[in-house]
């Protein structure tokens, strides 16, 4: 089967239009005729490309889902006034420390191992393998577990508990999860926005995994900040409610020795109830003096705390990165068909030359 003569439209000078749509069309009637004549052979590549398409897409180019959560942090900072106004009564308000872990220090911070470590073995109903840990092992060393070199860990075990093993499991999967898909950004320099972007083939744990990470960091971080001044207001609320109930107490002790006296004379029988209302006295100064340091203690609670708040919380569907095994297969399918669809006529095109050559 002849191709087309693609002179002929030159010697007509291009004048004839409908000459040169029919040449078209006969052109690609031929090119089709052509191209069925290896129809077995196009299907087979068409097959093969297939199977090669799917193939490297399950093996080597799995499909990523990115979970994206954006926060921001408002720094405080306290009054050291307040602070030695406390301290002379024994209490140490914290403070000072602000700038130990500033917006900077907390994308280290979300990215540390005692962070991650704690998100992984956070228990969770939803997955069989009943933790982050097992999931992910599961998910990223499939030989590994098939050969016996790593295991997954009891979901009821603490990691105080761990065996060498699993520490060095621990370790693994928290150094490829920092690696390949944790990354934190800060939006803008001067301003206290951060992104967390986890990446995963798997899109639950991607979508927990974030969620978790972001929940343990602000806890940890509110502990660093604050933590001592949240526990010397816990003790100072106990303080002041011991002193109101001795208080009380005496107050009534007081009273009663105070109407017991009544018709005493001698000054020695009043010495008891003088002693019970300086008690009074003595109680009643002290728990003043406890509950302005209360209140100014937690002032300074308020005005130290940073204020974390979420802004954009990851939801379902997450943002897919890659094209799934069924694109990937009809794409390489369609390249090494047309690839050898103009292999088969360049060939003949060849052919042709040589042998007007002859």
């Amino acid at each position: 089967m002849n191709l087309p003569d693609k002179t002929s439209h030159l010697q007509t000078g291009g004048n004839d239009g409908e000459l040169s749509l029919k040449e078209i069309l006969i052109g690609v009637r031929d090119t089709l005729g052509f191209l069925w004549i290896y129809k077995i052979r196009i299907l087979l590549v068409s097959v093969i490309g297939l199977v090669v398409g799917f193939g490297y897409a399950h093996f080597f180019n799995k499909v990523l889902y990115t979970s994206n959560l954006t926060f921001a942090v408002e720094e405080k900072t306290g009054s050291s006034g307040l602070s030695g106004i406390a301290s002379q009564f024994g209490f140490d308000l914290g403070g000072g420390g602000a700038g130990l872990f500033s917006t900077d220090n907390l994308i280290l911070l979300l990215q540390s191992d005692r962070i991650i470590q704690a998100a992984l073995l956070t228990p969770q109903i939803d997955f069989n393998e009943g933790t982050l840990l097992n999931r992910y092992i599961g998910n990223h060393f499939e030989d590994a577990l098939k050969e016996h070199k790593i295991e997954f860990i009891d979901p009821h075990k603490s990691i105080q508990q761990f065996t060498r093993k699993e520490d060095s499991i621990l370790g693994l999967v928290v150094t490829d999860i920092v690696d390949n898909s944790l990354k934190v950004t800060r939006l803008e320099k001067k301003a206290g926005l951060l992104e967390v972007h986890i990446s995963d083939v798997d899109e639950k744990w991607a979508f927990l995994m974030n969620q978790i990470i972001i929940e343990e960091a602000i806890a940890l971080y509110l502990e660093l900040k604050v933590g001592k001044t949240r526990r010397t207001v816990n003790l100072l609320e106990h303080r002041v409610d011991s002193v109101r109930r001795a208080l009380g107490l005496a107050m009534s002790s007081a009273a009663q020795e105070s109407d017991q006296n009544q018709s005493l004379i001698m000054m020695r029988a009043r010495v008891p109830a003088a002693k019970k209302q300086l008690e009074v006295q003595m109680l009643t100064t002290l728990y003043g003096e406890l509950v302005k340091n209360l209140e100014l203690t937690k002032f300074t609670l308020e005005r130290e705390e940073p204020t974390i708040e979420v802004i954009d919380s990851p939801r379902f569907p997450l943002d897919k990165k890659g094209k799934g095994r069924v694109k990937w297969a009809i794409l390489t399918s369609f390249i090494l068909t047309a690839g050898f669809s103009f292999f088969l006529l360049f060939r003949k095109w060849m052919s042709r030359i040589l042998s007007d050559k002859d």
